[in-house]
């Protein structure tokens, strides 16, 4: 029992008392208290090899979780707002399959009040919204900005031109987002702070059925800068900067506070960016 101790780095006292505590989970007696000596009894030598298998397969489990491969396959809910998850996520969940082919990958796309609800109720593990967010149970990783441009009609007389100024903005006829999403609210945002009052001919809750209807001439709108890059050279469309200063949104990660990240997690977050 001494050298027992001694290999396990404990006291004596302390390993025969497990020992003890053992046996009493088992109800069976595992050992024969020999005078200086011990010996393991018929239930001893069955447990011993089973021991051996749950003690090799503890350290298996450890070595894998030190080495960042949890023993099974890696799994990631993640969220992002209609706005942003077209021109993000394909991207990084193609790269993460492509690293981890097991890896379980579970994507909803919504608005940022219902995708914050799910990380906070741990549905989802990160989202992608745009700032800001004002909840204490969220931690907010900002990872870029982009700028907000306009896009036109390809062909038209404003597309000829360089840029969109705040009077082309408020006399030309616009198709705008509805406010429930959060793009609608910053675009909204932007024209009060510059006293542009917009002459808003539909509002709509899709920005693929925005940018359709500019295509066919029913008016001009403001869009990320991620949706012009995305955008095909003959889609019908022309994309201008707003002079003066344009305007510009936030791209976040949303975790919940508290929350481990789990290394398929905190790698989501290196290739979105």
């Amino acid at each position: 029992m001494s050298r027992a101790a001694q290999r396990c780095m404990i006291a004596q006292p302390s390993l025969s008392q497990q020992i003890q505590k053992l046996e009493h989970a088992v109800g069976q007696r595992l050992f024969d208290r020999l005078g200086r000596g011990v010996a393991l009894t018929e239930a001893g030598r069955t447990l011993l090899p089973r021991a051996r298998r749950i003690l090799a397969e503890v350290r298996e489990v450890e070595q894998g979780l030190r080495s960042g491969e949890a023993g099974g396959p890696s799994r990631l809910a993640v969220g992002a707002i209609p706005t942003m998850a077209p021109y993000l996520l394909p991207a990084a969940i193609a790269q993460l399959r492509r690293e981890d082919e097991l890896c379980e990958l579970i994507v909803r796309e919504d608005l940022t009040e219902k995708l914050i609800e799910a990380v906070v109720d741990n549905e989802l593990d990160v989202a992608v919204v745009s700032t800001p967010i004002d909840n204490p149970l969220i931690e907010l990783e900002v990872i870029g900005s982009e700028e907000l441009v306009v896009v036109v009609q390809g062909g038209c007389e404003l597309a000829e031109r360089d840029s969109a100024t705040a009077t082309t903005l408020r006399r030309e006829p616009t198709v705008t987002l509805h406010e429930m999403h959060c793009l609608g609210q910053q675009v909204t945002g932007f024209c009060a702070t510059r006293g542009i009052n917009r002459n808003v001919v539909c509002r709509t809750t899709q920005l693929t059925t925005v940018l359709e209807l500019v295509r066919l001439g029913l008016g001009i709108s403001l869009v990320p800068q991620m949706a012009a890059e995305a955008d095909r050279a003959d889609s019908g469309r022309s994309y201008l900067r707003v002079a003066g200063g344009a305007p510009r949104r936030e791209i976040a990660l949303a975790w919940r506070v508290g929350r481990t990240r789990s290394r398929v997690g905190v790698r989501f977050g290196e290739v979105v960016e």
